[in-house]
């Protein structure tokens, strides 16, 4: 049903009205100043309790004033009290502390004092000797100084003779020497010219040889003789049943300058050798290299410095892969089994591990030994200075006593026999 909207008209003015809209409107207008008194009432309210609010926070403040100034006050006096206690009791302390250190310096006062009077004493006497030897002393040079000039007075025209003969013989005796010994040394360094290239290597040589000898010393280091087709020496390492396991061909080569033909003729000396693994011990190392060791188209490439890392891991290794080699008999091709493990990246890697691991432990055990050998030289420095002051002490003090206190001795300065 349509809702329909009762319409007046308005007495005075005769305009029609809407009731429906002025009922409306005079309820919202209504409602509008109920609550615009409630918010005024609401307001009053708030404000009031907000002056309640403020009223007591002063007062709280006040109180907590109060009560910290009463808490300073209290705290003040004890600390006061505690502090005059403590005082006190200190002050007490040091006075008894000074009364006891007073009477301690009295009595070592007056032992000093008698003391000092029994060493002014023996001061007096001791100059008195001192002075008496001094006396004795300066004649007894004196007699003496006259007895040597007039010695060596008489003595002087003879060996003045005597020493122009000698010189004249030494001089002419040096100069046939230097002679003889300028021909010799011409001639020794044409030979040594000559020859010091092949001497150098073959030192070389022979000190790895040696090394190999004490450092290996259940193999078998052979030399291979001079004009012979191979290398320098030739490596049989053993088990210690005395089994071999394998064997490493050594070449030395101690050059200013590294040749590529080098690991060639190790090669082509390997034919005859027949050895597992080749080592060059060179004096320079090839260009470009900045590592300890290397390998090179199979050959292995050190210093003399470092060929004993390399060769207790390649030792290692062949004794490895024979016992790999002697657990699998039945396969044919051993030594394509022993190549592919020292060409592997697991030796690469147990090799780097070692030398890594050697290079730690002997630069701590060098570091260790310096520190002792200071901490010794320091010690015995300390030990000398002591003995030499307690035996100056010792001197000292049986010197004033004229030897009337018992002999050391450790202390006392053996006579020359």
């Amino acid at each position: 049903m349509k809702k329909q909207n009762v319409k007046m008209n308005c007495p005075n003015c005769k305009t029609i009205l809407d009731v429906d809209e002025l009922l409306v409107s005079q309820f919202e207008q209504a409602i509008r100043k109920d609550l615009q008194s409630e918010l005024r009432r609401r307001e009053e309210e708030l404000q009031a309790q907000k002056n309640e609010y403020r009223v007591m926070s002063n007062e709280l403040d006040k109180k907590q004033e109060d009560i910290d100034e009463l808490v300073s006050q209290k705290v003040n006096s004890q600390l006061q009290s505690r502090e005059e206690a403590l005082k006190n009791t200190i002050r007490k302390e040091v006075n008894d502390e000074k009364v006891k250190q007073l009477e301690e310096l009295e009595e070592e006062l007056m032992r000093k004092s008698s003391q000092l009077i029994e060493m002014n004493k023996t001061k007096a006497k001791l100059q008195r000797l001192s002075r008496e030897f001094e006396e004795r002393e300066a004649k007894i040079h004196l007699e003496k100084e006259n007895e040597l000039t007039k010695r060596l007075a008489s003595a002087k025209v003879s060996m003045k003779e005597e020493l122009q003969m000698e010189s004249f013989l030494k001089i002419k005796e040096k100069e046939n020497i230097i002679e003889s010994l300028t021909q010799k040394l011409d001639e020794a360094k044409q030979r040594a010219t000559q020859g010091s290239m092949q001497m150098q290597g073959e030192a070389q040589e022979l000190v790895l040889e040696q090394f190999l000898r004490e450092l290996h010393p259940m193999d078998s280091i052979e030399e291979i003789k001079k004009g012979a087709n191979g290398a320098d020496c030739i490596q049989t390492v053993r088990v210690q049943s005395g089994i071999e396991a394998g064997k490493i061909l050594y070449e030395s080569k101690n050059t200013k300058n590294w040749s590529d033909s080098f690991v060639k003729k190790l090669k082509q000396d390997n034919l005859v050798s027949k050895a597992d693994i080749m080592v060059i011990v060179t004096k320079t190392m090839p260009k470009d290299v900045k590592s300890k060791h290397v390998l090179i188209d199979g050959v292995w490439i050190t210093t003399l410095q470092n060929v004993r890392d390399l060769s207790l891991l390649l030792r290692f290794g062949l004794l490895k892969t024979y016992a790999v080699m002697i657990t699998q008999e039945d396969k044919k091709d051993k030594m394509s089994l022993l190549y592919n493990y020292l060409t592997s990246q697991e030796f690469k890697a147990t090799f780097t591990s070692i030398l890594d691991g050697f290079k730690s432990l002997q630069d701590s055990h060098n570091d260790e030994q310096r520190k002792m050998q200071l901490l010794w030289k320091r010690r015995a420095k300390h030990l000398e200075q002591v003995l030499s002051s307690t035996i100056d002490f010792y001197g000292s003090i049986k010197g004033i006593s004229e030897n009337t206190i018992p002999t050391i001795p450790m202390l006392e300065i053996k006579k020359a026999s």
